[in-house]
């Protein structure tokens, strides 16, 4: 758990309770994942950047949802989701196995393109293949922080009483605070202090569940087995 941020009481008459911003999870607004549609594999080469700098700042724009998709990187990012399907995971196995399979989509040149400087390991495509399998990575944890979601159904107000963190530690009075999209604020409270926990759904799926999986532990045996 990162360092906490202490306010002091403003004035000598203000209650003895300490404010402690805890952020356990950054908070996020993710989009609805995109529906798995096969795409049609792409005419003409595959727009490869001259470096993997400009590889990079592509990715980062279409993460951000500030550019489209393009027909080839659509079709690569399809093949990566396969691969990994497949069983495929090292960057050693997934890497030849993508380049092969994009075949006449690239050069002899762009297979083996990189920075004048800075060489990269598995050169420009090798990044272009590393940022699709992050995207991957990216629309499913925005999948699953938007099931949470629904799931946890939570509203300004919402009472979540007594929860264990991942530091396991009990706390106590945990109530939503602030709902924007699907970035949440829980304030809970240990003995005088109060903390805000800047997090998502998923956050609070875990500590419910933790603070079950302690509940059952102080029981006896038999009554802990019937809690499961």
């Amino acid at each position: 758990m990162p360092e906490p941020i202490t306010r002091e009481p403003q004035t000598p008459l203000a209650p003895a309770i300490t404010t402690i911003t805890v952020s356990l999870r950054p908070p996020q607004r993710p989009a609805a994942p995109e529906e798995a549609v096969i795409p049609p594999r792409p005419d003409g080469l595959y727009p490869l950047p001259a470096t993997t700098g400009e590889c990079g700042d592509i990715w980062a724009e279409i993460r951000r949802g500030t550019r489209p998709l393009d027909p080839h990187r659509a079709y690569l990012k399809h093949l990566v989701a396969e691969a990994l399907g497949q069983g495929l995971f090292y960057t050693a196995e997934v890497r030849p196995h993508i380049i092969g399979l994009l075949g006449d989509l690239l050069t002899e040149e762009m297979r083996t393109r990189n920075n004048e400087r800075m060489r990269t390991e598995g050169g420009v495509i090798g990044m272009e293949i590393y940022y699709a399998r992050d995207l991957l990575g990216v629309e499913r944890e925005r999948h699953e922080i938007r099931q949470a979601h629904d799931r946890v159904r939570p509203q300004v107000g919402q009472a979540l009483g007594t929860l264990v963190w991942t530091d396991g530690k009990r706390a106590t009075g945990c109530e939503v605070t602030a709902v924007d999209g699907y970035a949440l604020t829980v304030r809970f409270r240990r003995g005088r202090s109060t903390y805000d926990c800047h997090c998502d759904a998923r956050t609070i799926e875990a500590a419910q569940s933790r603070t079950r999986e302690h509940a059952a532990g102080r029981l006896p045996r038999g009554e802990r087995l019937l809690a499961h």
